[in-house]
């Protein structure tokens, strides 16, 4: 009865629509189930009345091309082009026809005839130009918004509809110069400009040819800021930071900004390790603005680059951090401790720790930054991770483990957060309490951010490999207990620990990251040559392990920044991209390689 009802209520329904309705709603049925000529029979009579043809034209030309019915499709065109002369897509639709049967003269003199109707009613321009580009013939799109822009005497018009055409046609350089003129226009367009590019200019030979349009623009043009504002982000794509920072201080200068460009410049070159040329910006800020508002952060980041350069030379030189320790006391003592100056205390309060062994010392400067009034709560954060921290040097790890646990508290869900649960991962795996240490990291490993999500995963493989054949754990615990003397530098017991363990467990699927502890051991005492051999050990003995790329990638940076052999870092770097494609160190390792073999300047 159901199936009755519904059949009955159709068919009523269909019998009180308007005949032509029926029959569209019938050929369109037949069209969607396949049956063509069925369908093209009832479209032919559809055809006949004008009312008809907005519901049935797509459907009726696309079974006319179908059946390559071309004189019937070529007669149809023309005939609705005429019911309707102001519908540019009838028009198009009768351009596309010329030219799907080859018939380029006929389809140009159509265009030809489109393009008078457009120019005498620019309104149709953006409609036409759409329907061109939906039939694929992009070339009249570009064609029709030129001979507007030429009409309209207007160099800079439809720049934007003529950038996104070249894009989609990959015209790069004529989609560059668009873009150019479309970010002139008001400097709202700059951001969009600016994201465009960054999709579309993926090689470093686009960027560079980038860099000498706009240079050659910039000497034509009054609006230096708008260029110099591109040059620098062209800059940075390429990680060239000191032609960066050359513009964005010609900026500050005409806009007596006092740094402020400068400033993100060099914090830009300092996250990514360009030590020297973040160095020369922080010191350019404070030597040319002491009394301006970026002269205390300035005045921070040149001792905080000052000390990374030390850190990453080896044997570190302590007189050289007790020099830093001094600079960040004077800055303290110029401006007066306060939440301006608090992170430079907790800076000099690490070197106190780490590297001069005054951990007392460096214990009450951080307790004093935790209770200060308003201190900036991240600071609060990280003040409280540092001083867990400490409290592993000393061993006291149940502070530590408190510690970590309050920032876990305070920052949930946010990086500061998650650095403080790594920690306790480490933590426990350090007292040898593996399955802990690898719940707090299964949490981790989908880590807001990747270094940390990277660090829990490369631990938890660890714990993993080296526990699953071997039920006493007992490799794994001698390798917990030396990472803990490392960390807490106690170098010499930790090195005659490495001894053994690397001869106990030769045959064991931990010696990798035995040698590794070694050779990061033998770099720290500037035994250069002894850790570049504990690393080829791993990459040439252990071509499948799990730290192999790691072990290839650290052998280059030790020949490029500590031994100064560059010939050989090059090798490394290729060989890292030859043989591990799909490695973290690939990008890294490119840029590098490039560098080396004077690809491009970077000062």
């Amino acid at each position: 009865m159901r199936i009755l009802f519904f059949t009955c209520f159709y068919f009523v329904a269909v019998i009180a629509l308007p005949q032509s309705n029926q029959q569209i709603s019938l050929a369109n049925a037949y069209y969607q189930e396949g049956d063509l000529n069925k369908a093209i029979s009832i479209y032919r009579e559809l055809a006949d009345e004008p009312q008809n043809i907005s519901f049935i034209h797509n459907n009726y030309l696309e079974i006319l091309y179908t059946k390559q019915l071309n004189d019937e499709t070529e007669k149809y065109l023309k005939k609705i082009r005429r019911w309707s002369p102001n519908n540019i897509k009838y028009d198009v639709d009768l351009i596309d026809y010329y030219i799907t049967v080859n018939d380029s003269s006929t389809a140009e003199k159509q265009y030809k005839d489109v393009e008078q109707k457009v120019l005498q009613n620019l309104g149709y321009l953006r409609s036409a130009a759409q329907f061109f580009i939906n039939k694929q013939h992009r070339s009249y799109a570009e064609r029709l918004y030129l001979s507007a822009r030429e009409r309209m005497r207007d160099p800079n018009a439809f720049a934007i509809q003529l950038a996104t055409l070249y894009r989609y046609n990959n015209q790069k350089d004529k989609m560059v110069r668009e873009y150019l003129t479309y970010a002139q226009e008001r400097q709202g367009n700059l951001r969009y400009v600016k994201n465009m590019l960054q999709l579309s200019l993926t090689e470093e030979e686009e960027l560079e040819s980038f860099v000498a349009l706009v240079m050659e623009n910039m000497q034509k043009n009054d609006n230096k800021d708008l260029y110099g504002d591109l040059l620098i982000w062209a800059h940075l794509q390429l990680e060239n930071f000191y032609p960066a920072f050359i513009q964005a201080r010609a900026i500050d200068k005409r806009n007596q900004l006092k740094g402020e460009n400068s400033m993100e410049i060099g914090q830009l070159a300092y996250e990514n390790e360009e030590y020297d040329i973040a160095e020369m910006i922080f010191k350019y800020v404070v030597d040319n603005f002491p009394n301006s508002q970026n002269y205390i952060h300035a005045k921070q980041q040149l001792i905080k680059t000052q000390e990374m350069k030390i850190k990453n030379h080896f044997p570190i030189d302590t007189a050289a951090i007790r020099n830093l320790t001094v600079s960040y006391q004077n800055l303290i003592d110029q401006i007066g401790l306060s939440t301006y100056t608090l992170e430079a205390y907790r800076q000099k309060a690490l070197l106190h720790a780490l590297y001069l062994d005054e951990t007392e010392k460096a214990i009450e400067m951080l307790n004093e930054i935790i209770n200060y009034p308003n201190a900036e709560p991240n600071l609060i954060a990280k003040a409280k991770l540092n001083l867990g921290d400490i409290y592993i040097i000393t061993d006291e790890p149940w502070e530590s483990v408190l510690l970590y646990y309050q920032v876990e508290k305070s920052h949930k869900n946010e990086n500061l957060g998650e650095e403080a649960k790594l920690k306790n991962a480490k933590l426990s795996f350090y007292r040898g309490e593996f399955e802990l240490a690898q719940e707090h990291l299964d949490i981790l490993k989908n880590a807001t951010r990747r270094e940390i999500a990277n660090d829990a995963m490369d631990l938890s493989i660890l714990i993993k490999n080296n526990t699953i054949l071997d039920s006493t754990q007992k490799a794994l615990r001698a390798y917990a207990d030396v990472d803990l003397m490392l960390y807490q530098n106690k170098t010499v017991k930790a090195n005659h620990t490495l001894d053994s363990l690397i001869e106990e467990y030769k045959e064991h699927p931990i010696l990798d990251e035995l040698l590794w502890l070694k050779s990061r051991l033998s770099k720290e005492k500037g035994e250069y040559e002894i850790a570049v051999e504990l690393l080829s050990q791993i990459v040439f003995d252990m071509p499948y392990g799990i730290l192999t790329d790691d072990a290839l990638f650290e052998m280059a940076l030790v020949y490029e920044e500590l031994i100064e052999n560059k010939e050989k870092a090059q090798e490394y770097y290729q060989q890292l991209l030859t043989d591990f494609p799909g490695s973290i160190f690939v990008a890294e390792a490119r840029k590098r390689f490039r560098k080396l073999r004077g690809d491009f300047i970077t000062q």
